[in-house]
């Protein structure tokens, strides 16, 4: 379909800059001319007076861990992601996706989590330098963006496996490692780190991963899930937005949730201290991404996106513009597609928010989206209403979860 979208406040992220009363002519899935006064020729016209574009957002850390987290996504606003486990399951969804056999956000995915011990059920365990050149060949080998580590593996498993990935061109992300230090790390090339959690303690660590230019992603809407869930012993059942996500997840969060406290090892948590290293990591870095890590307990899809920007403001201090900034410019430069998408911008990826209120203003009212437009393609908001109604009614055998 062919949109001219007319009339409309666009906030390009491009820069700060705001466009009044302007146009947005959309052919083949693209951006092709942003102007005043566009003549419609035979495009389907939509007339955005009083109304605001913004890109389509991107969630950096999610867990393709069922067939419905992505429509999820999608009817939520979030055109893109980054997914941080595949499976050769994930890689058929995305390219299902890809041919527009399947609704949901476009996916940019890791390969296998790969760790040293079984943390994890289904986890690709390295030991040995052999077998962490392995685990990155069969990264390449299975189409996937990223190698995606967890912390215990092994050190001279893990050097080999940064090694090789450097280079064969594959970038690495994860937890970080037990065995390395943090300039080790830094200097390994690791490119993003993820959670708040995995930052150091030592504050000029974190300004030195700060100041090196690694990307970070803190997911503080997980972490402050298990603070309340797990720490303070509150029910998960009081998730906002719980009833959105099906039976299964019902079922696994509470599963979950058992496990971790029969751990202990959030016993001591200090959930505020955690949170000042993030703070510390910001203020030296703009490297900052909005990810959420759905669908982990209390974390349900889309949804998290809106109330992760609220703890960016809450926690980091930011203004609405950069919160966006970090859920569009910045993700889209992170999965090295700026060309592409995070921004409203000629020859672009049609990935757009149709907003009825300035997220500028506030940052909640990036959630009051009236249609969201995928690479061209344009779902009104009953539309995803309707998509979110049928998931939340899925059966086990229909969303395939694969833990």
């Amino acid at each position: 379909m062919e949109y001219l979208l007319k009339n409309a406040t666009v906030i390009t992220m491009d820069d700060n800059r705001i466009f009044q009363d302007t146009d947005v002519l959309i052919i083949g899935g693209k951006i092709r001319r942003i102007a005043y006064g566009i003549e419609p020729y035979d495009v389907q016209v939509i007339d955005c007076k009083g109304k605001y574009l913004i890109p389509g957002l991107i969630d950096s850390h999610v867990h393709m861990d069922s067939n419905e987290i992505t429509e999820m996504l999608l009817a939520n606003g979030v055109t893109a992601c980054r997914n941080m486990w595949g499976f050769p399951e994930t890689q058929q969804w995305c390219r299902e996706i890809d041919e527009g056999k399947r609704f949901g956000s476009k996916v940019y995915s890791t390969g296998p989590l790969t760790d040293g011990q079984e943390y994890w059920e289904h986890s690709l365990i390295v030991k040995t330098p052999e077998e962490g050149k392995k685990a990155v060949l069969d990264c390449i080998r299975g189409g996937y963006r990223y190698v995606k580590t967890y912390p215990s593996i092994p050190r001279e498993a893990f050097f080999k496996l940064m090694d090789t990935a450097r280079n064969f061109g594959i970038k690495v992300v994860g937890h970080g490692n037990y065995h390395v230090t943090f300039r080790e790390l830094m200097e390994s090339g690791y490119y993003s780190l993820e959670h708040a959690s995995c930052l150091p303690k030592n504050p000029e660590e974190i300004i030195m991963l700060a100041e090196s230019g690694m990307w970070f992603c803190p997911t503080f809407i997980v972490g402050r899930t298990i603070e309340r869930y797990v720490h303070l012993d509150h029910n998960v059942r009081e998730t906002k937005n719980y009833d959105a996500m099906c039976s299964y997840w019902k079922r696994d969060w509470d599963k979950i949730t058992a496990w971790r406290k029969s751990l202990h090892r959030y016993d001591n948590l200090d959930y505020e201290e955690e949170l000042e290293r993030a703070r510390i990591f910001a203020r030296h870095s703009d490297r900052v991404l909005l990810g959420t890590d759905v669908p982990n307990p209390g974390v349900t899809g889309g949804f998290s996106v809106y109330e992760e920007m609220e703890l960016m403001e809450e926690i980091l201090g930011y203004r609405p513009y950069e919160i966006l900034l970090s859920a569009t410019v910045r993700a889209a430069k992170c999965l090295e597609i700026e060309s592409e998408k995070g921004k409203i911008a000629e020859g672009m990826d049609a990935d757009l928010l149709i907003l009825e209120k300035n997220p500028l203003e506030n940052i909640r009212n990036a959630n009051t989206f009236t249609a969201v437009i995928k690479e061209g393609t344009l779902y009104t908001k009953e539309e995803c209403h309707q998509v979110l109604e049928r998931v939340k009614n899925y059966t086990d055998q229909e969303i395939c979860p694969l833990m």
